[in-house]
């Protein structure tokens, strides 16, 4: 697909890769209460966490403009890192017709 010279109805250059911005971004980024930033796919945590999907949906909701961007002030980066985790997990064995192993967290966590 060319690209060259395209541009969105708001003027800007396409977003190929989904990026962070707008309602339909393909990722997010949470950053911690320390400012550690996690960047995610928007699915992964729109499915595994109801929490962060209404973040994202209630009243004050990204613009096409705006880095969906979600500060966790009372989340440290050593927690937030095991939730990214369990989002690439939960997505990797919904619907697994495998053994689904036990998710491994850090008991000091």
């Amino acid at each position: 697909m060319d690209t060259a010279g395209a541009t969105s109805s708001s003027g800007a250059p396409p977003n190929i890769y989904g990026g962070l911005e707008g309602p339909e971004s393909m990722y997010l980024k949470l950053i911690s209460s320390d400012g550690h930033e996690f960047v995610v796919r928007r699915d992964f945590a729109i499915t595994a966490s109801p929490t962060i999907k209404n973040m994202l949906s209630g009243p004050g909701q990204y613009s096409e403009s705006q880095p969906n961007e979600i500060y966790l002030k009372d989340i440290p980066s050593h927690v937030l890192i095991n939730v990214c985790r369990y989002f690439a997990y939960k997505a990797k064995y919904t619907n697994s017709s495998i053994d689904i192993p036990e998710f491994p967290i850090d008991i000091q966590v």
